[in-house]
């Protein structure tokens, strides 16, 4: 099943007390299953705060329904930036 958070361009995800946090918690996380509740979500925290630059993430539920988030992805990046390219 797929699942929608919200996540600034910082990677601080939007909890379920509308605050960006970057301790990320799957019970905390505001998510929703339908794409368009995430948009109207997104369009109302704009109209607050219009410099948020901020996206709709979809990402896989566990068994509860609660977001999987890809951890390892984020390792993977951080590793990626910290390698110098061989000099030739």
């Amino acid at each position: 099943m797929k699942i929608y958070i919200l996540q600034k361009h910082d990677k601080t995800t939007l909890n379920s007390d509308l605050e960006w946090i970057s301790d990320i918690k799957p019970s905390d996380v505001f998510y929703t299953p339908h794409r368009d509740i995430a948009l109207n979500q997104l369009i109302e925290l704009n109209a607050k705060n219009i410099d948020l630059r901020a996206d709709i993430v979809e990402c896989d539920a566990d068994s509860k329904g609660r977001p999987v988030l890809l951890l390892e992805a984020e390792n993977t990046q951080q590793v990626a930036i910290g390698v110098q390219p061989d000099a030739a």
